[in-house]
């Protein structure tokens, strides 16, 4: 279901079931833990979730994911984007254990459940990506 378009800017706002989305990375228990409860505390998500348009890879937001599947979400707001433009950049934390990584690599990683450690992949979108606050209860 999409839900908004961002005005020419190739990404578009969307509640995708959380079955159909893949992760490219582990996530950290403690960090999801603190999101959880960041979440269930405001009621609502601030920031919707980046992922890949073709595959459905999750590229930003694994720890935001999690935290709303274990608070019974169904639907994930995301920013859907078309990975293979020059709208999204990536490159790897500094404290990353893996020192390259490469499109091809993040979808290859989660399609085939072979993700990336924790925060190994970091993802720059070059259009603005609005805050937009989405009320748990639409989400179950």
């Amino acid at each position: 279901m999409a839900l908004t378009e961002e005005a020419n800017s190739g990404v578009r706002l969307e509640l995708i079931d959380a079955s159909r989305l893949h992760i490219h990375e582990h996530v950290q228990p403690d960090l999801v833990d603190q999101t959880r409860e960041e979440i269930r505390r405001e009621g609502c998500l601030r920031k919707p979730i980046l992922v890949a348009d073709r595959d459905l890879v999750i590229l930003d937001g694994h720890h935001r994911f999690q935290a709303l599947v274990q608070l019974g979400c169904r639907r994930i707001p995301a920013y859907v984007v078309d990975y293979r433009s020059d709208v999204v950049e990536v490159d790897v934390w500094p404290d990353a254990v893996i020192r390259e990584v490469t499109k091809d690599e993040v979808i290859r990683r989660g399609l085939s459940g072979d993700p990336f450690p924790p925060k190994t992949s970091r993802h720059t979108v070059l259009v603005p990506l609005l805050d937009r606050p989405i009320d748990l209860r639409d989400l179950v």
